[in-house]
């Protein structure tokens, strides 16, 4: 029994030693097997860099200067209308806008003066526009990314004769502003584009402030309507109000007068902007051929008065200033102060008072 156990003991450790030698195999496969799948990742990164650097090589670039904000001459941007389903197709809508001097002006559809703001901030934008990358090349595919010609939005940007920008904006989605380049076949993804810095409408680019001014600075206002005429005086850092009803008589005190309410009239015109225009309207039209109610400010000498017409839309009025042309719509929180009465002006009686 003892020389049989003895005559086994090499066996079990011969068995040992093979398994041994596989696990090293084994251990040396996954080596070799780890060092080929690292070599071939590297690879794979390797050649999708290359292949990045090689697509970002081949993009078109978009390169505006920042001087373009100073020597920008001309905008065009036409723009789809906003047809309602089913109805036919509108012209597209044209806004150009060009540079007299110092100040920017729309010369089409209308000519009026531009917000400068509004174009100061379109142009500011320009530099910062960077081609990302191409997910079409064929022509093809501008119908479903809206760049075909009915669809997109042309911008076209001037330095003098010469174009210093042009492209077709889009839709926009997950990967960004979609957009294509005159000459350049494709659909491109462009970074640095916002959208409602090109898609204002006619109002939105035209200047729509009436009045600005320094409340404090006010000496005098005077209101007349159909109610009769009002007068303000500055003293100190208070009010005086004075009052005649109708076209006759002399002006008197009005009675329990509350001084603040001048305050809260000022504060409604030290920046006046319109909330629309009277494109195409007459004087007769919009009641100004015989304003019914005029306002008056005065600041030291100078006087700036505003004349106000009838109702234009819902309680808003139309106004012009005397000495221009434009008719604008005022917005009824503003221009019920024209028309007011003389309790506008008093201090609201108590409840219980007669």
């Amino acid at each position: 029994m003892t020389e049989s156990s003895t005559e086994n003991k090499p066996v079990a450790s011969s068995a040992t030693g093979s398994e041994r030698r596989l696990y090293i195999a084994l251990g040396v496969l996954a080596l070799l097997g780890g060092a080929l799948y690292l070599q071939t990742e590297g690879k794979k990164a390797e050649i999708k860099s290359l292949s990045g650097e090689v697509a970002a090589a081949t993009l078109p670039t978009l390169s505006v200067a920042e001087s373009i904000k100073d020597n920008a001459t001309k905008i065009v941007i036409e723009r789809p209308s906003d047809a309602a389903e089913g109805a036919a197709i509108a012209p597209p809508e044209r806004h150009t806008l060009v540079k007299e001097g110092a100040e920017w002006k729309l010369s089409e559809p209308l000519s009026a003066l531009a917000n400068q703001t509004n174009v100061e901030s379109l142009l500011s934008s320009l530099p910062k526009l960077k081609i990302k990358e191409q997910i079409s090349s064929s022509a093809e595919s501008y119908a479903q990314y809206d760049l075909s010609d009915d669809k997109a939005t042309h911008i076209t940007v001037f330095e003098g004769d010469k174009v210093a920008l042009e492209l077709f904006a889009g839709k926009s989605g997950g990967r960004g502003q979609t957009a294509r380049l005159p000459g350049q076949e494709g659909v491109f993804v462009i970074d640095g584009y916002s959208s409602y810095l090109f898609s204002r409408d006619t109002k939105g680019w035209r200047d729509t402030s009436v009045l600005k001014f320094e409340t404090e600075k006010v000496t005098r206002v005077d209101v007349v309507n159909e109610n009769g005429a009002f007068e303000f005086k500055k003293e100190g850092d208070k009010w005086s109000g004075r009052f005649k009803k109708g076209k006759a008589g002399a002006l008197s005190a009005i009675k329990d007068f509350e001084s603040s309410k001048v305050d809260d009239l000022l504060r409604a015109y030290k920046s006046l902007n319109a909330t629309g225009f009277g494109d195409g309207k007459s004087l007769s039209d919009t009641g100004l051929d015989k304003p019914l109610a005029e306002l008056t400010i005065t600041i030291g000498d100078a006087k700036t008065q505003v004349l106000f017409g009838s109702n234009a839309e819902g309680s808003s009025r139309y106004a012009k200033l005397p000495e221009g042309s434009e008719i604008y719509t005022i917005s009824s929180w503003a221009s019920d102060w024209a028309f007011a009465e003389e309790s506008k002006f008093q201090k609201k009686k108590d409840s219980g008072e007669d």
